[in-house]
């Protein structure tokens, strides 16, 4: 059942992004080009303008923070996942953003220049907002014809602003440092343009609200610190404009968070790339828990992993026809949910059903991929051994009544018909006025006789206890603790019938128990408990002895009996302190699983 585990992500989806997230022949090397790149011109722009930036403009140490976390941001996303587009917009919005100092400059020649670019960082930042985290627009399939048509109107009018209305518009934009390509001067075109920009802002955080409102957990993970930041700096410059700027107790304040917040969201950006890392450490976490003792189990691990509640495991269903759940009814995939196959060695072991968020940590959801196929596999191997074990177990126990029945038809009844034999001829004896000699020799004989059938009835009772079959498991472990040279207190609160291997496992935990204790322990008294609640039967025999025995050993009796107990999904347990005597525990399930169950 060996292999390596493979991801198969089915239902894809196909990307629809401005400036396309679909990576190229090196989309690592470019990304690195296009990042030194950005950069150079960036300080190009900053030394350009530092000796005659405009009085009321940022500083230059500021706009290099920003366009510079831009850069990097973009670039470390970039090689993080190339085949997303959320890094190389972040890049282009870096390059937009010291495009747009070029402005800010009072040389009229560098002004001129500087307004045809003058929202080209918002051009690039509205469709970043829209495409993340997954690096493509929301489609009609997966998220509705309305969520789709919202993106890309809000898409195809923030292009139009920034890189069509607002270059026309310098031809007639009057400034303070001179255009030189004025034609006329129009205000209401600048104004226009500006309302138009700010609806769509504003129209692109109500739809960044309405993906947080119907977001999954991991999803919100991912937009949270960006609609934080989005926020905080929204409203900030919102009041500061609706305040006036001749406030000074409020403008100072509101400015100051307003650039937080532009220095905050390309650090918001790279909160989701960061969080891979946090990821693994959550896998690393997984791999230390696991084995695990059922599907159920590692449904629960999975999900707590991958913080997603909703994730489900599925398994081939038994006809071979599809899936079913870790409770064995069929599996039901959520609208907007994504399915993982889990396949190793060339079979698919699995499914996993989860948010698409989560399709952003590749790498951590391939790992999780990887340890949920391998503990597949191996509970599969468990589940396997255990059933093998259960029919030789059965086999053997099988075996036993044979025998039994065999030495109760067979041998005993050639006893009892040579007891009465003997009887009748010691009757005959003594009818006869016989020899004392013959009378005792049959007497000897009959003596001899009894003691024989005693033992084989003793002999054949260990070979497989018919009491338990006729009477249940109390009368038998009464009958068993009945002859013994030690008192033995037998507590238990039990339904009448429990099924039949887990009867005749506690049956013979107990019989090797009380064998131990009379050839190790050097006790004086015992005590038999057992509990049945929740489902299991919990039993524990423990006595005063001298304790110190082998809790991992035990001879073959005990080793035996761990391999029944595991053999029906269950647990021993043994405790021997020196001088503080012996407690041998179980724990079985009464609902006894049927073969390839986990």
């Amino acid at each position: 059942m060996g292999g390596a585990a493979r991801l198969v992500v089915v239902r894809p989806r196909v990307p629809v992004a401005a400036g396309s997230g679909a990576p190229g022949p090196h989309p690592r090397r470019t990304a690195v080009l296009l990042a030194l790149t950005g950069a150079a011109f960036g300080v190009f722009v900053l030394v350009l303008t530092a000796p005659d930036r405009h009085a009321e403009s940022t500083s230059t140490l500021f706009s290099g923070a920003v366009g510079g976390l831009y850069l990097g941001a973009g670039l470390l996303a970039r090689l993080r996942r190339p085949g997303n587009a959320v890094g190389l917009l972040m890049l282009l919005v870096g390059i937009g953003w010291f495009a747009e100092d070029l402005q800010i400059s009072t040389d009229p020649l560098v002004h001129t220049v500087g307004l045809f670019p003058r929202s080209a960082s918002t051009g690039f930042l509205i469709p970043l907002l829209l495409v993340f985290p997954y690096g493509h627009l929301r489609s009609r399939a997966d998220d509705g014809a309305p969520a789709a048509l919202a993106d890309r109107t809000l898409l195809a009018v923030s292009c139009a602003v920034a890189f069509v209305l607002q270059p026309i518009g310098v031809f007639f934009h009057h400034s303070v440092t001179p255009n030189l390509v004025l034609v006329h001067p129009v205000p209401q075109l600048r104004q226009l343009t500006d309302a138009v920009q700010l609806l769509v802002s504003a129209a692109v955080v109500a739809v960044l609200l309405w993906r947080w409102a119907a977001a999954s957990r991991p999803y919100r993970r991912e937009l949270g610190p960006l609609l934080a930041v989005g926020l905080v700096g929204g409203l900030a410059s919102g009041l500061d404009a609706a305040l006036g700027a001749d406030r000074a107790w409020s403008h100072t304040p509101l400015l100051t968070a307003a650039h937080l917040s532009v220095l905050g969201l390309p650090l918001a950006f790279l909160a989701g790339v960061w969080r891979i890392r946090l990821g693994r450490t959550a896998v690393a976490g997984l791999l230390r828990r696991l084995p695990l003792t059922s599907r159920a189990a590692l449904r629960a691990e999975l999900a707590r992993t991958l913080d997603d509640a909703s994730l489900q495991l599925g398994f081939p269903a038994p006809d071979g026809h599809g899936w079913v759940d870790t409770d064995g009814g069929p599996l039901t995939v959520a609208p907007g949910q994504w399915t993982s196959h889990l396949e190793r060695g060339g079979r698919r072991v699995g499914v996993l059903v989860h948010d698409p968020a989560l399709r952003e940590d590749r790498h951590v959801l391939e790992a999780v991929v990887t340890a949920a196929a391998l503990e597949l596999d191996n509970q599969a191997l468990v589940a396997e051994l255990r059933a093998s074990r259960r029919r030789v177990i059965e086999a053997g126990d099988e075996q036993r009544r044979e025998v039994e029945r065999a030495l109760h038809d067979g041998a005993q009844q050639k006893f009892i018909n040579l007891g009465l034999q003997l009887r009748l001829a010691r009757r005959r004896v003594d009818r006869a006025g016989g020899a004392p000699e013959l009378a005792a020799l049959l007497d000897d004989a009959l003596a001899t006789l009894e003691q024989g059938h005693a033992e084989l009835r003793v002999a054949a009772r260990g070979i497989h206890p018919v009491v338990l079959s006729e009477a249940g498991l109390l009368p038998a472990l009464r009958s068993l603790a009945a002859d013994l040279p030690l008192p033995v207190h037998l507590h238990a609160t039990i339904p009448p019938e429990l099924p039949e291997p887990v009867e005749l496992t506690a049956y013979y935990v107990v019989k090797e128990a009380i064998s131990n204790v009379l050839k190790h322990a050097d006790a004086h008294t015992m005590h038999v408990s057992l509990d049945h609640a929740d489902g299991f039967l919990r039993l524990s025999v423990t006595d005063d002895g001298v304790g110190g025995a082998d809790a991992h050993g035990g001879g073959t009796g005990l080793l035996g009996l761990r391999h029944r107990v595991f053999a029906y999904d269950g647990e021993l347990t043994v405790r021997s302190a020196p001088g503080e005597g012996t407690v041998v525990s179980v724990t079985l399930p009464t609902a006894v699983r049927e073969k390839g169950d986990v």
